[in-house]
C-alpha cells in the first residue's frame, strides 16, 4: 500500500492500493451547518395558468455568505375531482435570482419549533427559521414577489390524470448525484416549480413537493469554496 503525505509532515492525505493502483476512499457529507428535509402538499389546487408558480423556494438567510445546498425535488399529486377530459399535469423547475420580497398567496412552512426539518437534533435549526420562504399554493397559483426566473426551465417532470383517484406517485424533478456539482443558492436565490399547462377547470388536485437541502458557509473547513 503506498501512502501520500503532506510534503515533510506525517499527515496521511491518501492511500493507493500496491496492486490495483486504486484510491481508499470513504463517501462523507460535505463539510455543512445543517441538513434538512420537509414536504408540503397544497389545499385543493384547481384552475391554475400555464406559468402559475405552485412552489416557492427562496433563500435569505441573515448572514449573507450561508449558502443552501439543494440536494432533492421531489414532486406528487393525487386526483380529488375528475378532470372533464384526461388531463397530462407538467412542472417545471426555474431558478429565480435577485428575489428580494417573498411570494404570496399561498401556504408557507413554518419554523417555529427547534427540531423542524432537521435530519439530526444537534443541528441547528434551519437559517429558513430567520429569512427566506418555502411556500406551496393552496387553491391557486401563488402571487410573485419581486424576483427574475432564468428564462429556462432546470428541469421538467408530468404525469396523467384520468380520473378521481389517479396518483403520481413522488418522483424527483431535480436529484444532485454523489461527484456531481449541486444546485448552490446564495442570499436571494432560489427556485420556483411552474405549472406548465392549463389546468382544466372542473379537475382539483393535491400537489405534494419534498425538497432535501444542506445549509453551508461559502467556504467550507477543507477550504474548497463553493
Amino acid at each position: 500500500m503506498a501512502i501520500i503525505q503532506s510534503g515533510a509532515s506525517a499527515t496521511v492525505l491518501q492511500t493507493v492500493d500496491a496492486t490495483m493502483l486504486a484510491a481508499r476512499v470513504t463517501e462523507r457529507p460535505p463539510e455543512l451547518l445543517g441538513a434538512y428535509s420537509m414536504g408540503l402538499t397544497s389545499g385543493s389546487l384547481t384552475g391554475v395558468a400555464a406559468g402559475g408558480t405552485v412552489y416557492s423556494f427562496r433563500w435569505a438567510p441573515t448572514t449573507s455568505t450561508q449558502l443552501c445546498m439543494v440536494r432533492r425535488v421531489e414532486i406528487g399529486f393525487s386526483t380529488i375531482t375528475a378532470f372533464g377530459t384526461a388531463q397530462p399535469l407538467q412542472y417545471s423547475m426555474q431558478v429565480a435570482r435577485s428575489w428580494s420580497t417573498n411570494d404570496t398567496g399561498g401556504t408557507a412552512a413554518l419554523f417555529t419549533q427547534t427540531n423542524t426539518s432537521k435530519l439530526r437534533t444537534t443541528m441547528p435549526t434551519s437559517a429558513f427559521a430567520g429569512g427566506g420562504q418555502l411556500m406551496i399554493a393552496t387553491t391557486g397559483a401563488n402571487t410573485a414577489g419581486t424576483r427574475t426566473l432564468d428564462t429556462q426551465a432546470m428541469a421538467f417532470t408530468q404525469g396523467q390524470s384520468t380520473a378521481i383517484g389517479t396518483v403520481l406517485t413522488a418522483q424527483p424533478i431535480f436529484l444532485h448525484q454523489p461527484g456531481d456539482y449541486p444546485l448552490i443558492l446564495a442570499v436571494n436565490e432560489g427556485f420556483i416549480i411552474n405549472n406548465v399547462q392549463t389546468m382544466g377547470a372542473t379537475g382539483v388536485i393535491n400537489l405534494t413537493v419534498t425538497v432535501d437541502w444542506m445549509e453551508l458557509a461559502a467556504t467550507t473547513g477543507n477550504a474548497i469554496a463553493y
